[in-house]
């Protein structure tokens, strides 16, 4: 279960990114809108929709950047991976409770193959 929920933020993750495209690293500080020559050419070039304010569009970009790369990934990102023990701790554990020897015995039964024959490679 741990191996699938730790990939699922980070999938959220990469999709967000993807449809936010390079805006969200690129898009110009809160002053540089308020600018009073940079401030009306970005609000104009920014806008998408005519119903939907520039400023709706910067606040959902700065979530998703937040949430991906800022300082709420490390919650986000870090805590879902690790957050019950690193997967390759789990995994460890996982093998070590396989008992791997006696299932292969009980595949070389099936098989019909002698244990410990010399095999010739």
């Amino acid at each position: 279960c741990k191996h699938n929920v730790t990939r699922f933020p980070y999938e959220i993750s990469r999709l967000a990114q993807d449809l936010a495209g390079g805006l969200m690293v690129t898009l110009p500080s809160d002053q540089d809108f308020e600018h009073e020559v940079a401030g009306p050419m970005l609000k104009k070039y920014f806008q998408g929709r005519s119903n939907i304010p520039v400023e709706f569009r910067r606040r959902v970009l700065r979530l998703i950047e937040n949430m991906t790369l800022g300082r709420n990934a490390v919650g986000y990102l870090t805590e879902s991976l690790h957050g019950a023990g690193s997967p390759q701790a789990q995994r460890i554990q996982i093998l070590r409770g396989m008992e791997v020897e006696r299932k292969k015995g009980y595949a070389e039964d099936l098989a019909g193959v002698a244990r410990n024959e010399a095999r010739t490679d």
